[in-house]
């Protein structure tokens, strides 16, 4: 299923004009410079066709024949290489610049065999370049020191002859004897593809996909057999899942080229998400898609000035919004949500990928399912952010350090597939926002993410129990009328805090939260005694220090929360949950402190 409808958007993307997909037997290489040639096979130029975005060098990308597969060993290709096969140079594992023999003897070997037949004077001067050229002489030729370490980045090379317009591989004589060598081509074992339904010579070895976060820089791949044990009836390797050379071309170079595209692709943690409409002209659904999964980073200008998302998209999309919260149809000319979507999770896995979900939906319901996500996320203090947080931003928020190299591997394509599919979120999500929450030092604490986080999580986990009084009273902001205990104290914990802050003007380095939040939230009844004893001392400072007796208003809130609790206030344990509705209560009395903070100060001013 994954791979037939790769193939079929592979179909598609050939007949859009503007996709730039590579046909059958070509490939779309990302070029930095062209050798410049004169006639007699001199190089006498190194054109760069890369472009400066901002502070990256952007490669240009060129049809060319189709490139090998490389993980180990040579191979070369043709027309179309980096310096270790083009001119036999390359930087050694520690660091020297070498000679490479063996990788230029290969590449000219096989160019010279393609090249034989061809009758034309610009090919003519490549021929007489790799029958003169020798890799020593990369080292002392002015014009490739002058450029070397450009060279020597890894990036692709094509030929061009100087005066001539266009590069050698696209001459229409090369095209026609390339087309030709394919044509010619051994045939391998002919049997029925599984995608198409055709008789057609078979795979052996399947492409790779490249551009997935951790996988090997050659690629990996999603079909391999590498194994005897998989060897069955007599079938081994890719025999045993047979599929035509050109339905594999067609996957893989589609998959390939959704992910290189910047509105086809999310990444989070080790999972590689891509996306696509099963209709010819989808990329409106794409980009709006795109938009919804990181709203806000989405809108933020590059280096280079543009926006990965055009404005007009950013507003259609801001409209679709608007509407689904309304309760309207989301609909309209640019936008049919009933179209088919394909959404495939990736991860890497040695030497090939597995497959973290597969899901097949329509446009409509899984932008219903991103927008109940941020639904459940909204919090106050959530405008300070944007009003809505991208998943990854989210699990980087309950990362160890705060940092996206922490977030634990499996988590990122089970939390995307529970956002995309409306399910349960991940109960690592909660714990791990619980305990960054419990944490002291400088990335620890309450934040509004985390909040969020556990917001969302009891949410949901009681809208799928089907509890509806528990779920009326999981709010955006505080809800005096949650007469939950856990939810009770942790609100009590914010106003002891804030009457300790008060009572230094703020002045203050170590707060209780720094000694007794973790304490306080898992075990009330060890923390609660001594923080109301201390509480007297700091309500009578802090009237000291305020002109409108904030000590007396503090201990009066303080003594409202304490009014709901039962007769024994402070349990020895709280479970998971209620830590979560402890951390809530906590996180909303202190945006309800903060905001009323800030009145007062208005008030006074």
């Amino acid at each position: 299923m994954i791979l037939q409808a790769l193939n079929d958007h592979y179909q598609r993307l050939l007949e859009e004009e503007d996709s730039e997909i590579a046909p059958p037997g070509y490939s779309a290489a990302k070029v930095s410079y062209a050798l410049v040639l004169n006639l007699d096979g001199d190089i006498v130029d190194i054109l760069t066709l890369a472009k400066v975005e901002g502070k990256k060098k952007i490669p240009k990308v060129l049809l060319v024949p189709e490139q090998a597969m490389r993980t180990s060993g040579v191979s070369a290709n043709i027309l179309c290489d980096n310096s270790s096969y083009m001119i036999g140079i390359e930087r050694s594992k520690d660091g020297e610049i070498k000679v490479s023999q063996e990788k230029y003897a290969d590449f000219k070997k096989k160019n010279e065999c393609f090249l034989s037949n061809i009758k034309n004077g610009d090919v003519a001067a490549v021929k007489a370049f790799l029958a003169k050229w020798n890799p020593e002489n990369a080292l002392t030729h002015p014009i490739i020191l002058s450029r070397i370490e450009e060279l020597l980045s890894g990036s692709n090379l094509v030929f061009k002859v100087d005066g001539s317009i266009g590069y050698i591989h696209e001459q229409s004589n090369v095209r026609e004897a390339w087309n030709a060598a394919l044509q010619n081509e051994e045939k391998e074992i002919t049997e029925q593809c599984l995608l198409t339904g055709d008789l057609l010579p078979i795979a052996r070895i399947h492409p790779l996909i490249k551009g997935i976060m951790g996988s090997q820089m050659s690629g990996a791949a999603m079909v391999s057999f590498n194994a005897s044990a998989f060897t069955s009836y007599g079938k081994s390797q890719s025999y045993n899942a047979p599929i035509s050379n050109k339905a594999a071309f067609a996957y893989g170079t589609a998959l390939n080229y959704l992910i290189a595209s910047d509105t086809n692709r999310v990444r989070l943690a080790d999972t590689t998400m891509v996306f696509w409409a099963d209709k010819k002209g989808g990329k409106r659904e794409e980009k709006i898609l795109t938009w919804f999964l990181d709203p806000v980073e989405n809108e933020a200008k590059e280096e280079d000035g543009k926006r990965r998302i055009a404005p007009e998209v950013q507003r259609h999309a801001k409209t679709i919004l608007e509407r689904i919260r309304s309760g309207l149809s989301v609909e309209d000319d640019n936008f049919q949500k009933d179209t088919r979507c394909y959404l495939l999770g990736l991860a890497p896995n040695a030497a090939r990928l597995s497959v973290r979900f597969w899901q097949v939906s329509n446009f409509g319901d899984v932008i219903m399912k991103i927008t109940q996500h941020y639904s459940d996320m909204d919090i106050v203090g959530m405008e300070r952010l944007g009003g809505m947080v991208s998943p990854w931003r989210t699990l980087k928020a309950i990362a160890t350090q705060e940092d996206a190299k922490n977030i634990p591997p499996l988590l990122g394509g089970q939390f995307l597939k529970t956002i995309l599919s409306g399910q349960m979120y991940p109960q690592m999500v909660y714990h791990a926002a619980l305990t960054r929450c419990r944490s002291g030092g400088e990335h620890g604490g309450v934040t509004t993410i985390r909040a969020a986080i556990i917001k969302a999580f009891l949410l949901r986990k009681y809208r799928m129990q089907n509890k509806r009084e528990r779920e009326e009273i999981i709010t955006v902001s505080l809800n005096e009328s949650n007469m939950k205990p856990e939810y009770l104290l942790g609100r009590l914990f914010s106003l002891l805090e804030k009457v300790q802050r008060d009572a230094h003007n703020n002045n203050i380095n170590t707060t209780i939260r720094d000694s007794y939040f973790s304490a306080a939230s898992a075990t009330p009844g060890s923390a609660f005694p001594l923080l109301l004893r201390l509480s007297r001392h700091h309500i009578a400072k802090a009237n000291k220090e305020s002109n409108w007796k904030v000590g007396d208003y503090l201990d009066k809130k303080i003594q409202e929360v304490m009014n709901g609790l039962d007769a024994k206030p402070f349990p020895v344990h709280l479970n998971m949950e209620e830590q979560g509705l402890f951390i809530l209560g906590y996180y909303h009395q202190n945006q309800a402190n903060y905001t009323k903070n800030e009145k007062n100060e208005d008030k006074e001013g």
